[in-house]
C-alpha cells in the first residue's frame, strides 16, 4: 500500500468544514516542521523531499500540492520561521524601546542572553540551527539568509541609538562580526551539555559579552577608554 493511501484517505464522517479547519493547518504545520528539521540537520542541498513527506506522514503528492517544489517549501519555512522570531523578540524590543539611552555593554549583555536563552527552547534551538546552516549554503539565495534573522533589525537599531556617529556600513560590519561570534559561542557552550545545563550566569556567557564589546568596539575603531561616539 503506497503512502498515498495511508496518509491521504477520506476524513471520517462528520462536518466537512469543520474537518477542513482542523486538518489543513495541523498537517501544513507537521511539514513545515519536518521541513525546517531537516534544512537544518541536511542543508538545503542535503534535504530530501521524500524523506521530509515521509517524516510529515504524508505522501510527497500531498507536499508538491501544498508547497511545490524545495524552494516554495524553503520559502514557507523560513516565513514561518521569521514570524516565530519576531514574537519572541517582543520581550528584547520592549526592553530597548523604554530604555532612554542605550549602553553598549547592557545591550550585548542583554542580546547574547536571549540568544543564549532561545538556544535552550526546541523551537528556539531548531530556529538557529536552521538559520546557522543556511547560512553557509551557497544554494540558498543571500536575501533568504537575512530574512531568516529578524534580530539583525532589532540589533542595528540599538547600535545606531548606542553609536549614533557611525554610518551604516560601520554598524552592519560590527553587526555581522558580533553575531557570527555570538552564535559561535552558543554552539560552542552547548557542546557537551545539555541545553538547560546553559544558564545565564555561566562564565562562557559573561566571557561572550566581554568578547563581543571589545570586538565591536575595535571594528568601530574605538580607543579603550575613549567616550562613546
Amino acid at each position: 500500500m503506497t503512502d498515498a493511501h495511508i496518509t491521504d484517505t477520506a476524513p471520517a464522517p462528520g462536518p466537512a468544514s469543520t474537518q477542513a479547519a482542523d486538518a489543513t493547518p495541523s498537517r501544513r504545520d507537521r511539514i513545515l516542521e519536518s521541513a525546517a528539521r531537516a534544512f537544518a540537520t541536511h542543508g538545503y542541498r542535503g534535504s530530501s523531499l521524500r524523506d521530509i513527506a515521509r517524516e510529515a506522514g504524508c505522501s510527497l503528492t500531498l507536499l508538491d500540492h501544498h508547497f511545490g517544489g524545495k524552494g516554495q517549501l524553503l520559502d514557507a519555512v523560513l516565513q514561518q520561521q521569521h514570524r516565530n522570531c519576531e514574537k519572541r523578540l517582543d520581550g528584547l524590543r520592549a526592553s530597548i524601546e523604554s530604555t532612554p539611552r542605550i549602553h553598549l555593554e547592557d545591550f550585548v549583555e542583554r542580546w547574547a542572553n536571549y540568544e543564549f536563552d532561545l538556544y535552550t527552547t526546541p523551537q528556539g534551538r531548531l530556529y538557529l540551527q536552521l538559520m546557522m546552516r543556511l547560512s553557509m549554503e551557497s544554494e540558498v539565495e543571500a536575501q533568504r539568509r537575512r530574512d531568516l534573522d529578524c534580530a539583525q533589525v532589532l540589533v542595528l537599531k540599538a547600535f545606531e541609538r548606542a553609536r549614533p556617529a557611525l554610518d551604516d556600513d560601520a554598524r552592519e560590519a560590527g553587526w555581522f562580526l558580533a553575531s557570527a561570534a555570538l552564535y559561535a559561542a552558543i554552539v560552542r557552550a552547548d557542546e557537551g551539555t545539555p541545553p538547560e545545563g546553559v544558564t545565564t550566569s555561566t562564565p562562557e556567557r559573561r566571557r561572550t559579552v566581554a568578547f563581543l564589546v571589545e570586538g565591536l568596539k575595535g571594528c568601530w575603531n574605538e580607543r579603550p577608554g575613549a567616550p562613546a561616539a
